[in-house]
């Protein structure tokens, strides 16, 4: 009995041709993800890098670094606002009347009469790209997908927050007012200068990665709500990737998309990646900016 050939194959060498060509596609598509999540993941430390030159710019201009938050009559304009014509944004920085005490009805007006406004702009540098839920502009409030948000209209939320220090605020989950005292450098209505970082600039916090929930509810950075929108503190650790979203793991831990750990960006602006297991207390100490704590490698 003669096998028929197929394009000068027998039949059972094109299985086996075709069996190992599976076998190859099976062993590289893993190597394959590996390599596109770390070129995410090195992008993601750029997006923080860009950051720290944003804020180290801004102190030199100001010799002062920006309010992690500012405090209305409504929502706030967060950090990220005042960092962008230090990150090539100056035309979306126009957009901003930061007389406006309320951030949220200004940009309404701004979207309901067709004119420029700074929420409805995808800044890439404020998302990470291994991120399923980055780079989705949300329609907040009543009529958007979590009607029981705030309104700000179209927006984009942020990966990245700034580290207040090492408690939450006293007054409950995500108050409206925020942390006002913070122990850390970005907290609402901050005034921190470089000098006030007396822990030393390597071993302090400035700002660090928490996921976007998957119901985009969390972290809007340039008109938000304070704690939990534009930063939180380290005092719940650092959480596991993929939380389900509106828990309170998942607004006010840092954590990332990325396995085994979290960026963080470094008040010398350097980015350190930190495991989610790294020692509670140390974790505490990197988030404060002069409680006198020594702090080893980490």
């Amino acid at each position: 009995m003669k096998h028929r050939k197929s394009c000068g194959f027998t039949l059972i060498e094109l299985l086996v041709v075709i069996a190992v060509i599976a076998i190859l596609i099976a062993l590289l598509l893993p190597a394959v993800q590996q390599a596109r999540e770390a070129a995410r993941r090195s992008q993601c430390k750029n997006n923080l890098k860009q950051y720290g030159l944003a804020l180290h710019n801004y102190h030199d201009t100001h010799q002062i670094l920006p309010p992690g938050s500012l405090r209305g009559t409504g929502l706030a304009w967060g950090f990220v606002a005042h960092l962008l014509p230090f990150i090539d944004q100056a035309n979306v920085y126009a957009t901003i009347d930061f007389e406006q005490t309320d951030c949220a009805q200004f940009i309404l007006n701004q979207q309901a009469a067709g004119l420029p406004d700074p929420s409805s702009i995808l800044l890439p540098i404020v998302t990470c790209p291994s991120d399923p839920n980055s780079q989705v502009q949300l329609l907040s409030g009543p009529t958007g997908p979590t009607p029981n948000s705030y309104n700000t209209g179209r927006l984009y939320p942020s990966d990245y927050l700034g580290v207040s220090g090492s408690k939450e605020s006293s007054s409950g989950m995500c108050p409206f007012n925020g942390i006002l005292n913070g122990d850390g450098i970005l907290y609402t209505k901050s005034r921190t200068r470089f000098g006030d970082v007396t822990d030393g600039l390597s071993t302090t916090f400035l700002v660090g990665e928490r996921g976007i929930p998957a119901d985009w509810g969390w972290g809007w950075p340039i008109c938000g709500g304070t704690e939990c929108e534009q930063y939180i503190s380290a005092e719940r650790g650092l959480a596991p990737p993929d939380l389900p979203p509106d828990t309170n793991q998942s607004i006010l831990s840092f954590w990332s998309w990325h396995t085994g750990g979290t960026h963080f960006l470094m008040g010398d602006g350097a980015v350190r990646f930190l495991s989610t297991s790294i020692d509670y207390p140390t974790l505490l100490s990197l988030s404060t900016r002069s409680n006198g704590e020594v702090v080893g490698e980490f």
